[in-house]
């Protein structure tokens, strides 16, 4: 694992709404990309609830329009002028389609059984949720930030002791250059001369000393660093074992989603396909006609016009 980059190594950032993208993981608060991706898989789990409880809702609108539907044509061809065997199969067809919603009750049910209330209780027990702060979450925050206070603590000394080093270095330099001026100057006392000569000497042992303290704490940070970075390692394999562990429960829940959908042995729609049917044979076409024609057309008794005398 590319922990720690080497000092003044930098990479451009590719995404730049991702703070920590392709930074060393161990670096001061990188640690909270794994963080974002756990907080990321809990929002996930609460979308994933949102989206497939929206689905339930428009399978239950459906079955409730499918009722009001088959209730309102049943009445409307109950009203009409069609009679006979047509009018019966028309009726008992829109009672056989309106069956369709059994097998969509069944679809709802699966989806809320085998789906989103597997989901809910997977982020509930894994996750737990407080007022303030997702539990699991939060552990994980404490650890790494555990892990990575004495860290934090080493680099700032080593920063400190850079910055004095770098500091009294500079110091040295202008006294250095200060030396070279004035023994160049034919007019400079021997005071001035010694004065300087003290003052490089000075700003030499103070350098020296503190860039020695400078290597020491380097030093002690790579003593230190192997312990460090094993300490994130296993946090952060944690964070990882966590996540595969949503993730396969995602794959398990899109499996039990297509099973939840899939209507080919659904006992309703082979109860609706055989009232269909049998429905169906009781259409008579000649049957329909002969009736009308027996009531309305030539087979009824036809008054034709005959002598009448006048009855007193």
């Amino acid at each position: 694992m590319q922990c720690i980059f080497p000092q003044g190594q930098t990479t451009p950032e590719r995404i730049l709404s991702n703070p920590w993208y392709d930074k060393g993981f161990c670096e001061p608060n990188q640690y909270k990309a794994a963080i974002d991706r756990c907080r990321g898989g809990y929002e996930s789990c609460e979308m994933f609830i949102e989206i497939f409880s929206e689905r339930a809702r428009i399978e239950r609108d459906y079955i409730n329009n499918l009722e009001k539907w088959s209730a309102a044509s049943i009445k409307e061809i109950g009203q009409s002028k069609e009679f006979g065997t047509n009018k019966k199969v028309w009726i008992e067809s829109i009672r056989a389609s309106k069956e369709i919603g059994d097998t969509h009750a069944d679809i709802v049910k699966r989806i809320q059984e085998n789906v989103i209330d597997k989901m809910v209780n997977y982020k509930k027990e894994n996750y737990g949720k407080s007022i303030l702060h997702v539990k699991k979450i939060k552990e994980f925050e404490r650890d790494f930030e555990h892990a990575q206070k004495s860290w934090i603590k080493l680099l700032d000394k080593i920063n400190r002791a850079k910055k004095d080093y770098q500091d009294a270095h500079r110091q040295l330099k202008k006294a250095e250059t200060a030396e070279k001026i004035i023994e160049s100057d034919r007019g400079a006392e021997d005071e001035q001369k010694t004065r300087v000569k003290l003052s490089v000497s000075t700003y030499k042992k103070e350098s020296e000393a503190l860039k020695s303290k400078y290597l020491q704490s380097i030093e002690e940070m790579k003593n230190s660093r192997p312990n460090y970075e094993n300490s994130m390692k296993e946090i952060l394999d944690r964070t990882h074992s966590f996540e595969r562990k949503r993730l396969a429960q995602f794959k398990l829940l899109f499996t039990a989603l297509h099973q939840a959908l899939l209507i080919e042995k659904d006992p309703h729609m082979a109860l609706m396909t055989e009232n269909f049917n049998k429905s169906l044979t009781g259409h008579d076409i000649d049957k329909d006609i002969q009736w009308w024609n027996s009531h309305f057309g030539s087979d009824t008794n036809t008054a034709w016009p005959s002598f009448e005398d006048l009855k007193d």
